[in-house]
């Protein structure tokens, strides 16, 4: 699902204008990028989290270009979801 389907999804739902709902979801998500550049922890209770992690470099084989690559070490963010979450996504 893409975030324009999201925001659809939300305006038919809610009823409330689509360039409110728009606003609304950019802020939330920039609010996430921004406490995660800061090194803080994102705890949505009975979602998940985000944390920012580190990466490490690695050798790869690129197709394209015929020859091995060395990929740097970077910072990601890393989701993990709640035990609440999991539970709904996988019953069993």
């Amino acid at each position: 699902m893409t975030k324009q389907k999201i925001i659809e999804n939300l305006v038919q739902k809610s009823g409330i204008q689509r360039n409110v709902v728009r606003y609304i979801v950019d802020n939330f998500l920039q609010q996430i990028i921004e406490s995660c550049e800061r090194g803080e922890k994102v705890e949505i209770r009975g979602f998940g989290t985000f944390t920012r992690c580190s990466r490490k470099g690695r050798n790869v084989f690129s197709p394209i270009a015929g020859k091995k690559l060395t990929l740097p070490p970077k910072k990601v963010i890393s989701f993990k979801a709640s035990k609440m979450t999991e539970e709904l996504l996988d019953p069993n």
